[in-house]
């Protein structure tokens, strides 16, 4: 197995999050931006209908963290930076 830069890591994790991931939850207004790359862990923030989504850490865990692995196996997993609560118009309504 060959072993990525960090550098070609985040080109490469950029270029399945724009050809396959982002296409795929922007059929529910959302999106991800990969934020930074370090040991192997890719940092990342989910936006629009993504943000504070119930279902977030499943599109996180089973659907962008596995395929990026299957696409790049050195990646050691990939950690959530997205404030769920905050946001102009986050999917999460916190109770009143």
């Amino acid at each position: 197995m060959e072993t990525l830069g960090e550098e070609e890591v985040k080109t490469r994790i950029q270029k399945i999050l724009d050809e396959m991931i982002n296409p795929a939850v922007a059929s529910h207004g959302g999106y991800v931006e990969l934020l930074d790359v370090k040991e192997n862990i890719a940092y990342l923030k989910l936006g629009g209908g993504c943000q504070g989504c119930g279902m977030v850490n499943v599109t996180l865990k089973q659907g962008i963290e596995t395929t990026l692995k299957e696409e790049i196996p050195q990646l050691a997993g990939v950690i959530d930076q997205t404030d769920h609560a905050g946001g102009s118009n986050p999917y999460y309504q916190p109770a009143k």
